[in-house]
């Protein structure tokens, strides 16, 4: 039987492609270092996207490019593929129950997601919300801060709230047990994007109010295999 481990591992290292940003790829660069893969970690300057574009599958990034030559899409499916090749079982456990568990915390991620992308697309690509491509100047800046301003004030509390309840019933632990799993390596990253000050009108200091998100975040970042991948990419 094929195993997720044959899989990733072989003569050659797997080589995941993205743009040098966090973004989709960036959980999946941490389950496959905290899984012990070697990989090539490979960087798409963005005035190299529109040829590289055409050479991709589905014109889209992130892709995975497995020891054999197949080329895997789709950034969910290569952080499944890599937490089920994970050798002490804990970043996506067989255990159904456990699986159920971080299964829903990665939905509600995605519907943070969804919530949180028109501020974001708004600004990067207005096109898609009816304003002009080139829009700019003190309308969409207007526009901008009122649609930031309502996530921050409807949307992110909201999210918070449930994953600070998710913590609790953890035990204070991780989002959906007491290991690091898939879930906390997906979540990590989008969590801590809101803390970074590279959003216009979101206040760094977003999570004061939430104790038990703050403390997981330190958690996260304190955890040897993830400190261990931070210090690799300074």
């Amino acid at each position: 039987m094929t195993t997720a481990r044959s899989l990733l591992t072989g003569l050659t290292p797997v080589k995941l492609e993205y743009f040098d940003i966090e973004g989709a790829a960036e959980p999946v660069r941490l389950a496959l270092f905290v899984a012990a893969i070697p990989f090539d970690d490979v960087r798409i300057p963005i005035d190299q996207w529109p040829s590289k574009k055409l050479t991709t599958k589905h014109g889209v990034l992130p892709e995975m490019t497995l020891p054999s030559g197949e080329v895997v899409t789709e950034s969910m499916a290569m952080l499944r593929l890599v937490g089920e090749a994970d050798e002490d079982g804990k970043l996506y456990p067989a255990d159904v129950v456990k699986r159920l568990k971080i299964e829903q915390v990665l939905g509600l991620l995605g519907d943070l997601t969804r919530a949180w992308n028109p501020s974001l697309y708004l600004n990067m690509r207005p096109e898609r919300f009816g304003y002009p491509e080139d829009w700019s100047g003190e309308e969409k800046e207007k526009v901008v801060k009122a649609v930031r301003e309502a996530f921050m004030s409807e949307d992110f509390p909201k999210f918070m709230g449930y994953f600070e309840e998710l913590l609790k019933q953890n035990g204070d632990g991780y989002l959906a047990g007491e290991d690091l799993t898939i879930a906390d390596l997906s979540a990590f990253p989008r969590i801590s994007y809101f803390t970074k000050g590279v959003a216009d009108h979101i206040p760094k200091d977003c999570l004061d109010s939430y104790v038990g998100v703050k403390g997981w975040l330190e958690r996260v970042a304190s955890h040897p295999k993830v400190a261990a991948y931070k210090v690799s990419k300074e």
